[in-house]
């Protein structure tokens, strides 16, 4: 890897190594030195050339990647050291600053245009060898491979760049580069298509086995998924070596909509595209054709899916009224004895699961994995859960109370703080309207953990009343009014047989009870009516009904404190 990094350090420090190197101190070289130096290093492009084809000849012979690491340097060290000289022979051409001083320079420019050009074409042979070397290769040995493929781009750039540098250095001294330019421009486009292809190739693997990857077993995919990684390897480095040509053709001048849109439809990315309006531009239409050819291929198949669901979820609904019915039918049977609040319970639950059924069995069937949507709701059942704890609370208690039925649908009750009619239930929370009329939605979590107190369960209910007479009333008298008070009414029952007894010798009355039976749904109007009734016939026979009183009493010296003329009773 130390290796490897220091082959990627030298490519790009080449150029600007060059750029940077101070000028001589000393005076320009006259022409002779000049013409001398031009012929050595001529010399020694030609020297250079040779070695660097035999390094390149062995390094393909090669199996080691200790081996051709080490050409590798070899090679590096070889152009470094050539065209670090042509460099140094340029500042000194710059210096001189005359016709033939620039014209030598403009000879071995294009010698080491030429260098360059003869290193480009083993290269791409080896890039284009690597390629089908990481087809045989293993899993293993795939990502070294990769590494030789990353270090080869990296090289190519940087001998295309320097052929672009060289190339406007000549037109910096009037030099006519035409032909030149349009080969190096006809050479960087095919090597623009060439990756284009690559990459266009290695995405549509990508999507065929991320698609076969859905269609297998969850036990079955980790062979898939270590190729859709290697896919994914192979994908990433073509696109970031994409990008960098396109940046050499933007400096060339060439257009390059056609490699960001690329770009962009395999990174979903826009900011990894080298971004103008004219890229923005074909992104658009590309979009926009795309989505017009997806119509026009699956328009067919999309309308027959949506007929088939539609028919399905029709098919649901009249499947959930039919199983509404029959649950129905069968909780208000007359043997079932199920609660209105259980009966209701149970026709909604049976429908709305047959509805959820069928609505999971038509998506099924025009194509959509269920796979992931049962999991994901799986695990916002279990986020869900702890942020509603208090709803699942009153659920559970909802579950109890239809379970228990302490009370149903019409009942009178006092629970959860509240007293009225029960209107309605769901499994969260109880409808209860008050005698006034008023709406409380009680949660049931509430209402099944306080007492609950059911008026109108039992058919029969007994109704409690006292009333008082004075002391000086008659006991037997006031017992045969109030008999008579209870008999007389219709809607008392006759068993179980009512009470009337002398209860309480309180502190301003006598207190007699009075319990008549009766039907639940009589309670009030028979309290009403008694209560009425014996102030009527109280009064009618002279029976009094005290209020609160007491009686002072005085004795002893406390005469002594009275007003003259009053004295305490003896």
């Amino acid at each position: 890897m130390f290796l490897k990094a220091l082959w990627i350090l030298l490519f790009f420090s080449f150029h600007s190594w060059a750029d940077t190197t101070p000028p001589p101190a000393t005076k320009a070289p006259i022409l002779n030195e000049l013409v001398a130096e031009h012929a050595m290093i001529k010399n020694g492009i030609e020297a250079a050339n040779k070695r660097i084809s035999q390094l390149e000849e062995s390094w393909k012979s090669s199996t080691s990647e200790m081996n051709q690491d080490l050409i590798q340097q070899q090679v590096v060290t070889e152009i470094r050291n050539t065209t670090g000289q042509i460099d140094q022979f340029l500042v000194q051409v710059r210096s001189a600053n005359t016709p033939e001083a620039i014209a030598l320079g403009e000879d071995l420019i294009k010698e080491e245009i030429n260098f360059f050009e003869a290193r480009l074409a083993p290269a791409s042979t080896d890039l284009g060898d690597l390629f089908a070397q990481y087809e045989k290769s293993s899993a293993d040995e795939q990502l070294l491979v990769l590494f030789n493929i990353n270090d080869f781009y990296v090289y190519i750039n940087w001998l295309i760049a320097e052929r672009a540098n060289n190339l406007k250095l000549l037109e910096d001294w009037q030099i006519d580069t035409k032909a030149e330019q349009q080969q190096l421009n006809r050479e960087i486009t095919s090597y623009a298509d060439f990756m284009y292809s690559y990459l266009r190739n290695n995405s549509r693997m990508r999507e065929l086995l991320e698609n076969e990857i859905r269609s297998l077993p969850a036990d079955a995919r980790s062979a898939m998924q270590a190729r859709v990684a290697t896919q994914n390897r192979l994908v990433h480095s073509a696109v970031n070596n994409l990008r960098e040509v396109v940046v050499l053709m933007e400096e060339q001048g060439l257009p390059v909509d056609h490699y960001n849109e690329l770009i962009f439809k395999t990174t979903g990315n826009l900011a990894k595209a080298v971004v103008d309006f004219g890229t923005l531009k074909t992104v658009v239409l590309g979009f926009w054709e795309d989505c017009v050819h997806w119509v026009k291929s699956n328009v067919g198949g999309l309308i027959s899916r949506l007929m088939l669901f539609a028919l399905l979820m029709a098919a649901t609904v009249m499947l959930a009224r039919l199983v509404r019915r029959v649950i129905s039918r069968a909780v208000t049977h007359k043997r079932a004895k199920f609660s209105t609040l259980v009966q209701d319970f149970f026709i909604k639950i049976g429908s709305n699961i047959v509805l959820i059924f069928g609505l999971l069995f038509a998506l099924a069937q025009v194509g959509l994995d269920l796979a992931p949507v049962l999991t994901g709701l799986g695990v916002a059942g279990i986020v869900i859960g702890f942020a509603l704890q208090d709803t699942l609370s009153n659920f559970a208690s909802g579950m109890m109370i239809l379970i228990y039925r302490p009370f149903d649908v019409g009942d009178f009750v006092e629970a959860g703080g509240v007293a009225g009619k029960v209107g309605k239930m769901s499994l969260v929370n109880t409808t209860i309207r008050t005698f006034d009329n008023q709406v409380f939605l009680v949660p049931n979590a509430k209402i099944w953990g306080e007492t609950i107190k059911n008026l109108t369960s039992e058919r029969l209910r007994r109704v409690d009343m006292v009333f008082g007479a004075a002391y000086s009333d008659n006991v037997e008298r006031v017992e045969e009014i109030l008999h008579d008070i209870v008999i007389s009414h219709p809607k008392v029952l006759k068993t179980p047989e009512h009470v009337v007894r002398l209860h309480l010798l309180n502190e301003s009355s006598v207190d007699y009870i009075v319990r008549p039976w009766v039907k639940t749904d009589d309670y009030w109007d028979v309290y009403w009516d008694i209560t009425r009734e014996v102030k009527v016939r109280f009064d009618r026979e002279g029976i009094t009904i005290p209020f609160p009183q007491r009686e002072i009493h005085f004795y002893g010296q406390a005469n002594a404190c009275l007003p003259k003329g009053l004295t305490t009773p003896e």
